[in-house]
C-alpha cells in the first residue's frame, strides 16, 4: 500500500502456526494446496467434517465375497469316460461381482467304490472352470482306491480335496465347478451333506492391475 512521501509498503499477512494449517507465502501471494483423491474399485474415501482442523480423509476397503454353494440333494455320480469333465450341477455358479484379484477357495468330498474280486481302481479329480474353460493349474485330486487282486471283498473310501489359488478376474464372469473319474470298474461320486461338504467361494483382494510382489 502506498505511504507518507511516496514509499511503498507490503504487508504480510499472519499465519496461523497451527500446524494443520496447509497456508504458505510465496512470492506471488498466498498458496492454499488442492487435495484430489481418486479411489480405485474396492476403496472407499470419506472426506472430512467442514471446519475439521486437522482434516482427516479416511480412506477404506470395501471388500466382496462370492460363493458357490450346493444346492443339489444327495450325490453327483459321475458316469463319463476317463477324464472327461462333467460339470457339477448341484454347486450353484459363482458370478464374479466385482473385476480384480481375487482369492479362490474350493473343497470337493468325494467317494469310490471297487466291487468285490476285481482288479481295479478308481480315482475323482476335481477343477474350476472360468466361463466355461477350464482353469490350468488348479486341479485337485480328490480321493482314490486300487486293488492289484481279484479277491477280496467290495472296497468304499471317501475323502476331500482342496486348493486355493489367486487370479484376476472379470466382473460378470462365472466359476463352475467340474470332475471326471478314472477307472470304469467301479463308482465315483462328488457328494456334499453333513458330514463333509463341497464348495466354492472367492475373496476379492485387489483391484485391477495389482500384480504380484
Amino acid at each position: 500500500m502506498a505511504g507518507a512521501c511516496g514509499r511503498a509498503y507490503r504487508v504480510d499477512p499472519t499465519l496461523d502456526p497451527t500446524p494443520c494449517n496447509a497456508l504458505t507465502q510465496t512470492a506471488t501471494g498466498l498458496l492454499v494446496p488442492g487435495v484430489e483423491i481418486e479411489a480405485d474399485p474396492g476403496l472407499t474415501v470419506t472426506a472430512p467434517a467442514p471446519g475439521d482442523c486437522p482434516q482427516t480423509w479416511t480412506v477404506g476397503i470395501d471388500s466382496l465375497w462370492a460363493q458357490g454353494p450346493w444346492t443339489g440333494v444327495g450325490a453327483h455320480d459321475l458316469n463319463g469316460a476317463d477324464r472327461v469333465y462333467e460339470t457339477i450341477t448341484e454347486v450353484a455358479p459363482m458370478v464374479i461381482p466385482r473385476s480384480g484379484v481375487w482369492e479362490v477357495n474350493y473343497a470337493v468330498r468325494g467317494g469310490v467304490l471297487l466291487p468285490a474280486n476285481l482288479v481295479a481302481s478308481q480315482y475323482v479329480v476335481a477343477a474350476l472352470f472360468q466361463n466355461g474353460s477350464l482353469i490350468v493349474g488348479e486341479e485337485v485330486m480328490v480321493v482314490g482306491l486300487s486293488r492289484g487282486q481279484a479277491t477280496g471283498a467290495a472296497m468304499q473310501v471317501q475323502g476331500t480335496g482342496a486348493q486355493a489359488f489367486l487370479r484376476f478376474f472379470n466382473a460378470g464372469d462365472q466359476v463352475t465347478l467340474h470332475a471326471y473319474r478314472i477307472g470304469q470298474l467301479g463308482t465315483a461320486q462328488v457328494i456334499s451333506n453333513g458330514d463333509g461338504r463341497t464348495r466354492i467361494m472367492a475373496h476379492w483382494i485387489g483391484p485391477t492391475g495389482d500384480t504380484p510382489a
